[in-house]
């Protein structure tokens, strides 16, 4: 398999945290899938999941999006087409976003969300899931057919926690560090 999965990359923008992650397939590939998340994302809190964002042609066929999530430093996705798998984790919401094979699309992964999952459709609803609470999170495309040699730029956008209007942490969970 010659799937290039690039490390998510972290930045700050008006108080939001962005994380971006490139992974690149080729035509020996039925599915994508990115490394995990770093442990800065607080799976505890919503998220906003954008899937191709450069609305790069990744197929032919319909290409739905899957989320999976893993509980150890070991955590991670192999295998292709059928075959997918997790080390330490497992598969939480398949099909969050019906289809990216050629437009970028967006899905909110809230751990508080407690209706039925709304799953994200090209004609522009905006889905919304439950996907677990989990220290590391994977974002699989999950194709019915071969990939093009294409790459796919995943992004999860996430508020910072704001302590007295900043952005301090807290110190043994009792309010902005003093010093």
């Amino acid at each position: 398999m010659a799937l290039t999965q690039g490390a998510w990359t972290e930045t700050s923008v008006n108080g939001m945290t962005v994380f971006s992650c490139d992974v690149t397939a080729t035509v020996s590939e039925n599915d994508a899938y990115t490394l995990k998340t770093p442990v800065s994302l607080d799976g505890s809190k919503a998220w906003t999941l954008h899937v191709n964002t450069a609305g790069a042609t990744l197929d032919g066929s319909a290409l739905p999006v899957d989320v999976w999530g893993g509980w150890s430093d070991d955590f991670a996705l192999t295998g292709d087409a059928g075959t997918v798998a997790a080390t330490d984790g497992g598969e939480t919401r398949s099909a969050v976003i019906d289809d990216v094979k050629g437009v970028a699309n967006a899905v909110i992964v809230d751990p508080s969300y407690t209706g039925a999952a709304v799953q994200s459709t090209l004609a522009g609803v905006r889905g919304i899931v439950n996907a677990g609470v989990y220290p590391y999170y994977a974002i699989n495309l999950d194709g019915a057919s071969t990939l093009a040699a294409a790459t796919c730029t995943f992004k999860i956008v996430q508020a910072q926690t704001k302590v007295g209007g900043s952005t301090l942490g807290t110190v043994g969970g009792i309010g902005a560090d003093p010093s």
